[in-house]
């Protein structure tokens, strides 16, 4: 397999992630408390009237589940950074926990679509802080994608699929930047 689907590569791109989101969300949830003591705070994240935290940690949105969207990416972020650490220490996990691991990362690429579409389209504003955990999301999704590329590629014996999954492994972490890249340049385009 190629180096971008080298193990410490995988586990380094979800570390970043991990502890970029974790921050964010950590960022989001302290900035949160203190908006709930005090409605006339100013969160760290307001930077003007497109770039504005305080109008998304408002909304219906920022609490889809009854609760701060911030403490979701808290846990999720820490567990990820818990499996980037194993990787980087060799650990081996097996194929099933890279499929579960895939449906989840799915699924916070899913959330983060939509938060995306609801504070561009609906809300009129970005939170930084969210856009971070965004980039965190596509990071080790982009890592979860190649682990199980590489358990594909090692339990395949057909020469033909081996390289087919090889070459999609060297593309994956460009295209996860790229598409990353057009979410949030969409995000500026539609609030402004």
């Amino acid at each position: 397999m190629n180096f971008l689907a080298d193990r410490r590569f995988t586990a380094s791109f979800m570390l970043i992630g991990a502890v970029s989101g974790f921050v964010a969300s950590f960022l989001l949830s302290v900035d949160k408390i203190k908006l709930l003591k005090d409605a006339k705070f100013n969160p760290s994240c307001n930077i003007n009237e497109v770039l504005n935290c305080k109008s998304v940690m408002l909304s219906k949105q920022a609490e889809v589940f009854g609760f701060p969207n911030s403490l979701i990416g808290l846990a999720a972020f820490a567990i990820f950074i818990a499996v980037a650490v194993a990787l980087l220490g060799d650990v081996q996990f097996p194929g099933w926990f890279w499929n579960l691991a895939l449906v989840g990362t799915l699924l916070a690429i899913f959330f983060s679509h939509w938060l995306a579409q609801q504070t561009t389209f609906v809300i009129g504003a970005l939170c930084p802080y969210c856009m971070i955990a965004w980039f965190g999301n596509f990071l080790i999704l982009s890592s979860v994608i190649q682990e199980n590329l590489k358990v594909k590629y090692l339990a395949s014996e057909d020469e033909a699929r081996r390289i087919a999954i090889e070459k999609i492994s060297g593309f994956m972490p460009i295209f996860h930047i790229l598409w990353l890249g057009l979410v949030i340049g969409a995000a500026f385009v539609g609030v402004s």
